[in-house]
Parts: structure tokens; C-alpha cells; sequence
């Protein structure tokens, strides 16, 4: 077994802590065996196309099913704004993962990339409020940072959509602003990763991708196609996106403490 499959067998085996650890125990090994077959005969973009189209959906009927017979007289779902805006940070993370298997037109790309960062301020602000708690001002100072670049770093593609005839904003100035945005990213993950509320597994996979997104950046001349560094900065944009996903995830499903009675 490669280097490299050994490496993808370790990320899908943690992936699987999203299921019950129940669900694990009995299947996990089962799991794994048949993604590095899947590995084996399809290579890695269809079968993590495939595990990304799988386990967000399975893992939360894992878990839903768990939790109808778990402490439920002692919590409530989630609610509706947590739901949609936890959704939200799930598309943002496929549409990010979607670039690996599809072609997108520039016009399409665009789209896309507008979804990703309406994605990653949807978790931002979700999971905020589910670490305030924990921590209001460490929270407060991971999740601004994050909120504001990823806004700045759609408005160019926004006017560009809504005024394709206008000049564009200066690439130099692009590439500053996305710079800052992986950075905050990174800091937000970190964050999240130390008050540890929410997803840890999906707070990591922030701070990996982040890092090699900002590396592989073009400014500082290393991202060339072909090479091993290139593939390792476009795994840390999937890692990334999945960072995403799982975090979205985490908050649309959490369930709340009940109120006490007093």
C-alpha cells in the first residue's frame, strides 16, 4: 500500500467519528476496507466523491436514530436558523469539493464561489453562538475576522456577477483579500478547535486546509500543476471543504438543553 492510500485510508477512518461510536465499533473496519478497495479500482476523486455524497447524510441518520432514544426528554432539536444556516456551510463545503470532479464554466465558477463563502459565513455565525458560551470573547474574536473577509472576498465576484460589464477589482488586491480570508479561516478553526463545543475533527480539517489553501496561493509562486506540492495544496482545498461540511453539520444537528423549570 502507497504512502498516499495510507494517507487517505487515515482521513476517511477519521471521518467516520461523525457516526455513534456504536455504529463505529461495528462497522467501521468494514467501512474502510471498502473505501481503499474503491481506492484501489477508482482512484481518489470518484471514491471521495463518493464518501462526501455519503457520509454527511448516513452519519446524520446514524445519529438521529441514536438520539430518539437518548436524554431526549432532556433536550430540543435544533432550531429552524440553526438547520438552514448549518445547510447552508454543508453546500458551501460540496460546492468548494464539487470543483474536483466537475468543469465549471466562468460564469458558473462564479455562482459557486459566492455559495462557498455564503457557506462559510453561515457556520461562522452558527457556530459562534453555540460557542459564545464557552468563551464570548475568545469566540467573538475568532468569528469576526472570518465573517469579514469571507464578505470581502465575495463582494468582487458578486459585482462582477451583477455588473459583468464593469471593470474588475485589481488582481493584486484579489489576492490580498483571499490571502487574509484563508488566514482568518485558519484562525477561526483554531479557535473553535481550543474551545472544542463543536466538531473538533471538523475544526482541524479547517486549519489544515486553510494553511495549505493560503501556501498554494499563486502570489508566493509554488502552486505549479504536476507537482507533489500542487496535489498536496489541491488535498488541503477538499480538506477544507470538508472542514466546512462537518462543522455545518455538527450545528444543524445539535440538539439544545432544555430549559429548567424552576
Amino acid at each position: 500500500m502507497s504512502v498516499a492510500h495510507g494517507v487517505h485510508e487515515r482521513i476517511y477512518r477519521s471521518l467516520l467519528k461523525l457516526y455513534p461510536a456504536d455504529f463505529r465499533a461495528g462497522y467501521a473496519d468494514q467501512m474502510v476496507q471498502l473505501f481503499s478497495d474503491q481506492l484501489r479500482d477508482q482512484g481518489p476523486g470518484r471514491s471521495w466523491l463518493k464518501a462526501v455524497g455519503d457520509i454527511p447524510g448516513s452519519a446524520a441518520s446514524e445519529r438521529l436514530r441514536r438520539n430518539r432514544t437518548v436524554a431526549h426528554s432532556m433536550t430540543l432539536a435544533p432550531t429552524l436558523s440553526s438547520r438552514l444556516l448549518g445547510a447552508l456551510g454543508i453546500l458551501g463545503g460540496f460546492v468548494l469539493l464539487a470543483a474536483f470532479a466537475v468543469d465549471f464554466s466562468a460564469s458558473n465558477n462564479d455562482v459557486r464561489l459566492i455559495l462557498f463563502n455564503l457557506g462559510a459565513i453561515a457556520v461562522v455565525l452558527t457556530v459562534h453562538r453555540v460557542q459564545s458560551s464557552a468563551g464570548s470573547r475568545l469566540a467573538l474574536a475568532g468569528a469576526l475576522p472570518a465573517l469579514f473577509f469571507n464578505a470581502l472576498n465575495m463582494f468582487p465576484i458578486v459585482r462582477q456577477v451583477a455588473l459583468p460589464g464593469e471593470p474588475l477589482v485589481p488582481g493584486f488586491v484579489w489576492i490580498v483579500v483571499a490571502g487574509f480570508m484563508w488566514l482568518s479561516d485558519l484562525w477561526f478553526g483554531l479557535v473553535t478547535l481550543r474551545l472544542g463545543i463543536v466538531s473538533r475533527i471538523g475544526a482541524l480539517a479547517l486549519i489544515i486546509g486553510s494553511f495549505f489553501a493560503f501556501v498554494g496561493m499563486d502570489i508566493v509562486g509554488v502552486n505549479e500543476n504536476g507537482t507533489l506540492l500542487n496535489a498536496v495544496i489541491m488535498t488541503g482545498l477538499a480538506v477544507h471543504g470538508m472542514g466546512w461540511i462537518l462543522l455545518g453539520l455538527d450545528v444543524a444537528l445539535r440538539r439544545r438543553a432544555a430549559p429548567v423549570a424552576s
